[in-house]
């Protein structure tokens, strides 16, 4: 009897990835019709029988604590993750884990019949390690541990962190707040690395800057405790968050941007809500989704290939929570909690 003829053996005869032969069978745009007639010629002289939409399962896990009633981020990347799951054929099965199941490595969700992981949102390095002994293609979005060997996909936020910061720097603003804990998630130690090398590079005194925490050790919000010396401008570490920062200021009688500056992170809904709108460094959902699928379907079609860590780049959107500074006015403003 002869021998069932591959996606991998068309490969091999045309030197090419098991994944462009199978992008040629999904009729992929980003391949070239030369490609995709070559590839076709030579399934059909090597007799191979194309199932036409092979289906993929994925199990999402995404921790408990990212998919809040106030989180948008994490809840918009998911929809932008399903709506390009169909397209590509992929069945998403989403599973939510709770700090305590994280924490005790529980694995209580069932990956028989599963294609892959995609890993949603940063969980602790040794829930991930425990992911892994499944032996499952991973994906991990949004962060990234360097010392294990899986695809990920983040956003540069080191280099967003620093562009934002140069930014209120160019606006006159010395006196530059952080918000964020510390450690807590690759992203804001990214975005604070940023900050921190803006303040550096233009001589401003690092031992000053007032880091405030926006959430405890378990990953709840808690609120903001402003100092008495308020800085003229702040770098929060995402949307939310500058969100809340802007009504507290409200409640006080400081206005934003007229008295303090703020500049978000995401580009989620609260910075077009909110009044003043956010400026903010956006980050891409739905480019992020899709080359997250494209990691995964590349991992499923060769385990061996080359390990990927992509980074992508974000873009200021620049709105109304900014204004150039204009002195000392308000920075020996001091208020009661």
């Amino acid at each position: 009897m002869s021998k069932k003829v591959s996606m991998q053996d068309i490969a091999n005869r045309l030197n090419i990835s098991r994944m462009t032969v199978s992008k040629v069978f999904n009729d992929d745009k980003d391949i070239s019709s030369e490609m995709k007639d070559k590839v076709r010629l030579m399934a059909q002289e090597m007799g191979y029988q194309y199932k036409k939409n092979d289906q993929f399962n994925l199990v999402v896990l995404v921790p408990e604590v990212f998919l809040a009633a106030t989180e948008d981020f994490y809840t918009t990347l998911y929809k932008r993750l399903n709506e390009n799951a169909v397209t590509k054929n992929v069945s998403l099965v989403l599973k939510i884990v709770n700090k305590q199941d994280e924490n005790n490595l529980n694995l209580n969700f069932n990956v028989q019949g599963k294609d892959g992981i995609l890993m949603l949102g940063q969980f602790s390095k040794v829930f991930v390690n425990e992911v892994k002994k499944f032996d499952l293609p991973i994906v991990c979005i949004d962060f990234y541990y360097d010392d294990l060997a899986l695809d990920s996909i983040v956003s540069n936020n080191f280099n967003a962190g620093y562009i934002a910061t140069k930014y209120l720097i160019k606006k006159g603003h010395h006196d530059i707040g952080f918000i964020g804990k510390i450690p807590s998630t690759n992203s804001i130690i990214d975005r604070y690395l940023g900050y921190s090398k803006a303040l550096l590079e233009y001589g401003l005194d690092l031992k000053e800057a007032k880091i405030i925490p926006d959430r405890d050790e378990l990953g709840n919000m808690i609120d903001l405790k402003l100092p008495e010396k308020l800085p003229s401008a702040f770098l929060c570490n995402n949307d939310h968050i500058a969100y809340l920062l802007i009504q507290q200021l409200e409640k006080i009688n400081i206005k934003v941007p007229e008295e303090v500056s703020v500049i978000g992170f995401d580009d989620v809904i609260y910075s077009k809500i909110s009044n003043p709108q956010i400026t903010t460094m956006k980050v891409s959902r739905k480019y992020m989704a899709e080359q997250a699928m494209y990691l995964m379907l590349r991992r499923i079609h060769n385990k061996k290939a080359k390990l990927i860590n992509m980074t992508l780049e974000c873009l200021m959107v620049e709105r109304d929570s900014v204004k150039s500074y204009e002195g000392e006015k308000w920075k020996n403003f001091f208020y009661l909690f």
